[in-house]
């Protein structure tokens, strides 16, 4: 697997560097998110929490992928930028099963029960009659 930064910007107003990288993978399917993460983090001299792959595009038949990064600064501004989802995609493969199996188990303990609609006060229900069987005229 080879690397090759394409393009590399420095965002002063969210605190992290936008970066480019096309990767030559001959002979391997699509290189992991967190593969690349580690990479890049060495390459940058950054920590790894910091490292986010946004972005990983493979065409058919094409050994190279474009892939889109962010290294921020530091992790809180981090923390503040960085979708929950994008998050929880560049974690590593064990990490990543623990937090799926968990959310569920997290929205069914926020999950109100549902509420049944309560009659308005002062009004009372009205009941209709019973449906009478209609004469059918003789033909």
């Amino acid at each position: 697997m080879e690397l090759k930064v394409s393009n590399e910007v420095y965002n002063p107003l969210l605190k992290r560097k936008e970066v480019s990288i096309e990767i030559d993978h001959k002979g391997e399917g699509t290189p992991q998110r967190f593969d690349v993460r580690k990479r890049m983090a060495s390459k940058f001299g950054a920590k790894i929490e910091n490292v986010f792959v946004i972005d990983l595009r493979t065409s058919t038949g094409v050994e190279k992928t474009i892939c889109s990064l962010q290294i921020y600064d530091d992790s809180a501004s981090a923390a503040s930028t960085v979708p929950e989802h994008l998050a929880i995609r560049n974690l590593p493969p064990e990490e990543r099963a623990k937090k799926k199996e968990a959310k569920p188990a997290e929205a069914e303990k926020a999950a109100p029960a549902p509420a049944k609609p309560a009659a308005k006060p002062g009004k009372e229900t009205e009941t209709k009659p019973a449906a009478k069987a209609e004469a059918k005229p003789p033909k």
